[in-house]
């Protein structure tokens, strides 16, 4: 299925802008920032503005077509595999990774009275390059 279609099926206008900024983000697996796709689409858009890269990315998530993913302060980083995964930051260069070995936990279950809506799995630690340079 094409980007236009994929955010048709979630309810969304597929404006020019969307479908490339949709497509940015789903043709990588470094889970980018807003600020990164905004800097990697900017000169291909010269009317793009950073609120519409803002806005676009949580509409996306709001709509199931990307998860928002809270991983280190206030940055925020997206990811247009909605599945159920775990993430992995690193501390040493800041990198966001998915970790395919490892399965994903299954939502917890909510006390009573509670809705649970969303979770998110996500481990921290040294990425591969990052923890070769600790080795002597």
């Amino acid at each position: 299925m094409d980007s236009t279609e994929r955010l048709k099926e979630k309810g969304i206008r597929p404006s020019h802008q969307r479908i490339r900024i949709y497509e940015t983000l789903a043709s990588t697996k470094a889970h980018p920032s807003a600020e990164a796709i905004y800097k990697e689409l900017s000169e291909e858009l010269p009317t793009l503005s950073r609120t519409t890269v803002y806005s676009t990315l949580d509409l996306f998530a709001e709509k199931g077509l990307a998860q928002r993913l809270a991983l280190s302060g206030s940055e925020l980083r997206y990811d247009a595999d909605i599945s159920r995964h775990v993430h992995f930051r690193c501390r040493g260069c800041g990198s966001v990774s998915d970790l395919a070995a490892v399965r994903a936990p299954a939502p917890p279950e909510a006390q009573e009275g509670y809705v649970v809506e969303s979770s998110q799995f996500y481990a921290e630690g040294l990425c591969p390059a990052c923890s070769s340079r600790l080795d002597p």
